[in-house]
């Protein structure tokens, strides 16, 4: 409108005369092409409605090729309460935020099998000892939550998107998360976070700022189950050789579901 109303106001030497005729003809103009560019949003709208499921659907299947076995529960765009979190964890179930950026959200996956330590079959391995007494880390339990999490975000895409943050946070605030942290001169140089409920704690992501970091604070877990104290059960998720070292292995994820409920604290 702007425009046409300049072109209005132009004197006798700028050009064509403007008659309210043509003044009318260019309004209309204008609006026809707004009137466009809002059909054109809409249809946009709707067709990120209509192709987000069908997405998600796909890459559930795709999902399903790459990990046999497992269930998942769909994408969700309202992120579900802390309590929920931990009641399904209870269940078997992970939250995951969705690692394709086209599909905003969360969603919900239960595998097989579930990767864990126990008291019995926990263990530092040997070069670890020696780091320990050569490095000389201090180690800290339960601090920094959110300076673990970026950590564990920095340089990486996968599922701990914004929405997956959020939710963990309301867990964190809910009592139900921990974290293991290796310090040099007060830095935090190394560590994971996660889940604990009872005494079993599901590890959700580590980083490492120096060579070893992290894996000083997984031994620092380890002697915690071996002791007997706080945790008598750490789940890793997937077994690789790492984990190995420290006397992982595979059970399945009804048996884990029975651990997580035998360590909880009998109310009678």
């Amino acid at each position: 409108l702007r425009n046409a109303k300049c072109q209005l106001d132009v004197g006798p030497g700028g050009g064509e005369r403007i008659t309210p005729e043509l003044y009318a003809s260019r309004v209309r103009h204008i609006f026809e092409h707004f009137g466009a560019a809002k059909r054109l949003e809409r249809v946009n709208v709707l067709a990120r409605r209509l192709l987000q499921p069908l997405a998600a659907f796909t890459l559930g299947v795709a999902s399903r090729l790459l990990e046999p076995g497992a269930r998942r529960a769909g994408v969700y765009t309202k992120t579900p309460s802390a309590s929920e979190i931990v009641a399904n964890y209870a269940r078997g179930w992970v939250l995951f935020g969705h690692p394709f950026k086209v599909i905003h959200g969360l969603e919900w996956h239960r595998f097989p099998q579930r990767a864990v330590i126990t008291q019995e079959t926990a263990h530092v391995p040997k070069r670890l000892r020696e780091l320990q007494r050569r490095l000389q880390l201090e180690v800290r339990f339960d601090e920094d939550f959110e300076m673990m999490v970026e950590h564990c975000r920095e340089g990486r895409s996968g599922w701990l998107t914004d929405e997956a943050v959020s939710a963990y946070r309301s867990v964190h605030d809910l009592g139900f998360s921990a974290t293991v942290g290796t310090y040099r001169d007060g830095r935090l140089v190394g560590g994971m976070w996660g889940i604990t409920v009872g005494r079993t704690f599901t590890i959700m992501s580590m980083f490492h700022l120096e060579d070893n970091a992290g894996s000083l604070a997984l031994a620092a877990v380890a002697e915690r189950v071996m002791a007997g104290d706080r945790w008598s059960l750490v789940d890793f998720g997937f077994l690789n050789a790492n984990f190995k070292r420290y006397g992982g292995s595979y059970i399945s994820t009804e048996e884990f579901c029975e651990l997580i409920w035998r360590s909880m604290p009998p109310t009678r």
